[in-house]
């Protein structure tokens, strides 16, 4: 017979376990933490069915030797206050059986007692608190498994039939239905994805307050007891795409927001600057500023005295409005104050000393290779002996020329080895960087190399 059972309970198990990997769908965790629970899916209502006999598999003395397995079956209906706690109702129905078949533990036959069996028809309902765990994990974003335990009270109502001591006929222990209190303890696994349906596997003790669950009055007037192992499906109401509070892992979608954060920053900053004027094209007003520019806030070529040069190309980039308008080249037409032209006049009669020449003789070229800009070390042993020409030769400036084809990538290519190159020399060797003047000359050379010459003061 218990066989029979054993296979029944297995059959409903794996029954149900396929129907809850059938039915489980994964929710979106779209509600962002500290926003309170109102939109999760909190409501859950169950089924099980399992093994019910009148014994607790902790403490406590049994009236009979030989307590049976029968089948039980309940219902619940479960409201998720937050993350950890939820408070339960469940109701249970199941026959209990036991008789004294077996021999008591000091090896003498239970026959001797005044009741032989009971059978007692039990149905039952009880209000629970019920504890989670592991669902707010650390090391992975979803938890598919959720122990948790369960601690409440209820009211029973039973029936029971008796075979005593000496006869072999069933009788009425007492012919109306008995009501009595007990409480409970358990716990289980709720195994799932938070979608519409989970999987539950349980095991739950309970304590009545009385001695007549098995018709057997103790001596000891010890209390009776009973326990429940069940397998059972939970479906989860409300709306599918919000996510099942007790199946939310509020860490993972805490990690999604910085990931989304960090992400939109650094889109953010890679975006897209085709002029090289350091202001992306989504925020540039002027996309095609020529290279070397200077630019405002909005990627508009500064024209610093309004003059309707600008900077880059002006060779007076003062221009008093008094002197405005000006030629292609910034230069406005104000005379020379008369004290000036007499001055220049002294100065020439005088004879001043003429500015010194420069010597200081062949300087070495930059090599990059594919689109690098990046300095080897040999181009930095170069760029270390300019420096040391420069040095000696107080009087002496460079000019630093690389060739850019004509393409617009070309040019900021250029721009930015021209750029290292004289961060290099004023950063690491010290050099003025008003000693050193660079110029991107479209088509003059080759592409990849970079020309060093020296230039008078």
């Amino acid at each position: 017979m218990q066989s029979i059972f054993k296979k029944k309970i297995l059959i409903t198990g794996l029954s149900l376990f396929i129907s809850v990997c059938a039915m489980s769908q994964m929710a979106m965790d779209t509600v962002r933490p500290f926003t309170g629970t109102k939109g999760f899916r909190k409501w859950s209502v169950g089924l099980n069915v399992g093994g019910v006999t009148p014994a607790n598999a902790f403490g406590g003395k049994n009236d009979f030797s030989n307590p049976k397995f029968n089948i039980g079956a309940g219902l619940n209906l479960r409201y998720q206050f937050s993350h950890i706690f939820a408070l339960q109702a469940d109701g249970f129905y199941g026959q209990l059986k036991a008789n004294q078949d077996d021999k008591l533990g000091n090896g003498q036959p239970a026959t001797g007692r005044a009741v032989l069996s009971h059978s007692t028809n039990l149905l039952g309902g009880s209000l629970s608190g019920v504890v989670n765990f592991g669902n707010i994990n650390w090391i992975s974003k979803q938890t598919m498994v959720v122990p948790y335990v369960q601690i409440g009270a209820g009211m029973s109502s039973y029936k029971v039939k008796v075979v005593r001591f000496g006869t072999t006929n069933e009788v009425d222990y007492n012919p109306n239905s008995i009501h009595e209190l007990y409480g409970l303890a358990g716990g289980g696994l709720r195994i799932g994805k938070g979608g519409l349906a989970t999987f539950d596997l349980g095991y739950r003790m309970h304590w009545v307050d009385g001695d007549n669950l098995d018709g057997y009055n103790s001596p000891a007037a010890s209390q009776d007891k009973f326990s429940y192992a069940y397998v059972g499906v939970e479906f989860s109401l409300g709306k599918k795409t919000r996510p099942q509070l007790q199946f939310n892992n509020p860490v993972y979608i805490q990690n999604q927001m910085l990931i989304n954060e960090i992400n939109a920053v650094k889109a953010m900053i890679d975006e897209k600057d085709t002029d090289g004027d350091g202001v992306a094209d989504k925020w540039d007003r002027e996309p095609n500023t020529p290279p070397n520019c200077p630019v405002d806030a909005h990627g508009v070529s500064k024209d610093t005295d309004g003059d309707g040069v600008i900077d880059c190309k002006d060779k007076q980039l003062i221009t008093p409005t008094e002197c405005q308008p000006v030629d292609a080249d910034g230069v406005g037409k104000c005379p020379d104050p008369a004290c000036c032209s007499a001055m220049a006049h002294m100065m020439d009669s005088a004879s001043m000393p003429k500015q010194s020449t420069c010597n200081i003789g062949d300087l070495p070229s930059i090599s990059f290779k594919g689109s690098s800009k990046v300095l080897t070390a040999n181009a930095k042993a170069m760029l270390a002996s300019v420096a040391a020409k420069l040095k000696n030769n107080p009087t002496c400036n460079i000019s630093v020329t690389s060739y850019p084809a004509a393409s617009k990538p070309s040019q900021n290519l250029c721009n930015q080895r021209l750029e290292v190159i004289k961060r290099y020399l004023v950063e690491k060797e010290n050099i003025s960087a008003d000693r050193i003047a660079t110029n991107c000359e479209v088509g003059g050379g080759d592409e990849n190399t970079v020309d060093i010459k020296g230039a008078t003061m």
